[in-house]
């Protein structure tokens, strides 16, 4: 019956939210690295092609570089005289710098303690320098535990601050405060910690204000520098719109967004050298004019990679950390922001994607839905564009282009469970001569069904039942196909559960493929599951059969990977989806070679490089089959490496690879201690018997010295 616009509108805007709800949950929870990543991706690439370059450095905020010229001038920075420091500091004072800051960690200099006072009392009579604090973590090996209160002699309560309770809740911890010697820190006007704290991706897209400390709070280098310009006399927090508010002289008050641990997204006004750049060493030579820097915000940093203060940013892979900060104090100064959806308005956003893209999916067939899809995909890249161009917004697009993905995804299976049954008939009546996989592949692709193959890389298995024709002759007609038909349904249902395609019965005998004619990454993992599973099914029906009174089948089964020819073959009237080629025939070969080994499942070399770290195998030799002349090894397929197995078990294979090392290497006699040994844990095992016979004729009748272990088969 169809149904009216109405209702698919509503189904539609039912699966679109669905879906929206769907991705939220993923984005917050279970891959929340995984999105946040992909969404940092795509706004770094944003954030690149709306920065128009600018003509000039920007000069209101001056950065004074320790660089190659200061280092080739006046030596390695590490062993410079605190007088160019106090000169630094005097001379930028005389020209009207309103303030300074230097992001740099001053430790106390033992061998010129005169020119440390002489320098911190530059600093003290400037009244304009604004100090490095460094935060680290506790390293209880190192004995450095956490601190419980401030380094002795710090005047601290000069750089933190109050914030309100909400946001003093989430800020981020730290354990220990650098340096140890508070002497250059109270000699200063202000200080700021200088700790930077990338994403996961080593990017640094934002910057924390604050910082916990004990119970205090210390702002961010930059913060601090900023503050004291705006002459900030506390804040206000707007929770429900994520803002810091500062308490300024200046109307309208600065409003800074900040995320709930008190982060801000930095935004970068270009790449190295946005900002104005001169030497250390040309400041301390006066060779740069006084009047310059008068009512300037200088920076005292490095973009010299041995003093270790280079950053990923999103613009680039290398720009220097005091670079990060003029940023931060440009943008605060001059209230340009980057701002983000709060936690609910991410959420509302993503269910309108939802509800849209649902409404819009849903009406169209299946040629519409995907041109409405590739409209919507566009449009949301274009939206997260244009928002962070035209108002500075981070507008998320990675939730919203899933969600859009899903919700198509959603439509179309909703369309193809409720609008297609006669479709899902035909494939429950087709299912009962073919195999599913082979039906999946027939209504996607009816150009399947023509003649021809394709080379792939597939497992092929193959079952037979050991002595079955002495058994069909001890039966009657209809009791040996009763038995039969027993065996081979529960064998072919586990063959259809790990993805197999049935390609034919024999007699008693399987043939099955694994990826093909569906690619399946894993097929030889799968082929070898269900080997294993219809043996101990197999196991269970030889119990049934046995209170029954009915003969106990027991089968071989082999299992080899390689190409292979798949497709129809046959005419045009009459095909079957069949595989053909060396390795399907080894798999043949493999499955009859076990009698000669009184093994359930042989695996040729190709399986076992597939398979072998999670199933338990065994080498039993190195066979040259019939018509062919390059050897193969062959392995035993016993378990999965995570079945529990006995440890006598394990032991007798233990003694069964030390056997057939020495056997490889001719060491007869001490092969034949080790099988021999194993036999005494598991009398019945055919190998460990099979090699001891091997040892005890070739003691008696050595091989040739150019013998390498290869046993030729003379029958198939």
């Amino acid at each position: 019956m169809k149904q009216s616009p109405l209702k698919k509108i509503l189904k539609g805007a039912l699966v679109g939210l669905v879906s929206g709800f769907f991705i939220w949950v993923l984005s917050e929870t279970l891959l929340h690295q995984l999105f946040f990543r992909m969404e940092a991706q795509t706004y770094d690439w944003r954030l690149k092609r709306v920065l128009e370059p600018r003509k000039n450095p920007i000069d209101d905020i001056v950065i004074i570089d320790v660089d190659e010229r200061s280092v080739k001038k006046l030596g390695s920075y590490h062993q410079w005289p605190r007088t160019y420091w106090e000169t630094m500091i005097k001379n930028l004072k005389q020209a009207g710098v309103s303030i300074v800051g230097t992001d740099f960690i001053f430790d106390p200099d033992r061998r010129h303690p005169d020119e440390d006072k002489a320098f911190q009392q530059a600093i003290r009579e400037s009244g304009i320098v604004c100090s490095a604090l460094y935060f680290v973590e506790a390293d209880t090996e190192n004995f450095q535990p956490a601190m419980t209160s401030e380094p002795e002699g710090l005047d601290y309560r000069r750089f933190i601050y109050q914030v309100p309770e909400p946001l003093f809740q989430n800020l981020i911890r730290q354990d220990r405060l650098e340096p140890a010697d508070p002497s250059f820190l109270n000699a200063s006007y202000t200080a700021g910690f200088v700790n930077l704290f990338p994403d996961p991706d080593g990017v640094l897209r934002r910057i924390p204000l604050f910082l916990r400390f004990n119970q205090n709070v210390y702002p961010a280098f930059a913060f601090q520098i900023a503050l004291k310009l705006l002459n900030a006399r506390g804040f206000d927090y707007n929770r429900s719109h994520s803002r810091l508010v500062l308490k300024t002289d200046n109307k309208p008050p600065v409003e800074i967004p900040i995320d709930k641990y008190g982060q801000m997204l930095i935004n970068y006004e270009g790449g190295f050298k946005t900002f104005r750049y001169i030497s250390f060493y040309d400041v301390l030579m006066n060779f740069a004019p006084p009047e310059f820097f008068n009512g300037k915000v200088v920076l005292i940093g490095s973009s010299l990679t041995g003093l270790f203060d280079l950053r990923a940013i999103p613009l680039q892979g290398i720009f220097p950390g005091v670079e990060v900060n003029a940023n931060v104090v440009y943008q605060i100064l001059n209230n340009k922001f980057i701002f983000r959806l709060s936690d609910l308005s991410n959420f509302l956003f993503i269910m309108l994607i939802g509800l849209i893209s649902g409404i819009l999916l849903m009406y169209p067939k299946p040629l519409a839905s995907i041109i409405f899809t590739i409209i919507l995909l566009i449009l949301a890249s274009i939206a997260g564009m244009w928002f962070l161009e035209s108002y500075r917004y981070w507008l998320p697009v990675t939730a919203p282009i899933f969600t859009i993905l899903i919700t198509f995804a959603s439509t179309y299976i909703y369309r193809y469970i409720f609008e297609e049954r006669d479709k899902r008939r035909i494939r429950k009546t087709f299912s009962h001569y073919v195999s599913s996989s082979v039906v999946d592949v027939v209504l996607k692709n009816p150009e399947k069904l023509k003649l021809g193959g394709e080379k792939k890389v597939c497992t092929a298995l193959f079952s037979d039942v050991a002595g079955f024709t002495t058994i069909s002759e001890k039966l009657e007609p209809e009791a040996l196909v009763a038995l039969l038909n027993e065996y081979l349904t529960d064998m072919t249902d586990i063959v259809f559960e790990y993805n197999g395609m049935l390609v034919k019965y024999e007699g008693d005998a399987i043939m099955a493929v694994f990826g093909a004619p569906i690619e399946l990454p894993d097929h030889a993992e799968l082929a070898c599951l269900s080997g294993l599973k219809m043996q101990k099914r197999l196991a269970e029906l030889r119990e049934k059969w046995k209170k029954e009174g009915k003969p106990e089948l027991r089968a071989r089964i082999g299992i080899n990977s390689g190409e292979m020819v798949v497709g129809n073959m046959g005419s045009h009237t009459r095909f079957d989806y069949t595989v053909m080629g060396d390795s399907v025939n080894l798999a043949s070969r493999l499955e009859g070679a076990n009698k000669l080994y009184d093994t359930a499942i042989m695996i040729g070399e190709n399986t076992y490089e597939l398979v072998k770290d999670k199933f338990l195998t065994r080498p039993l030799d190195m066979l040259r089959v019939k018509g062919k002349k390059k050897p193969v090894k062959v392995y035993e397929l016993i378990a999965t490496k995570d079945e529990t197995m006995s440890p006598e078990f394990r032991e007798m294979l233990t003694q069964y690879h030390k056997g057939f090392e020495n056997y490889l290497m001719r060491h007869w006699e001490w092969a034949m201690n080790h099988f021999r040994q194993a036999l005494q844990i598991k009398s019945d095992d055919g190998p460990s018997r099979l090699y001891l016979l091997r040892c005890q004729e070739f003691m008696n009748n050595p091989p040739s010295d150019d013998w390498d272990g290869v046993f030729v088969m003379k029958t198939k």
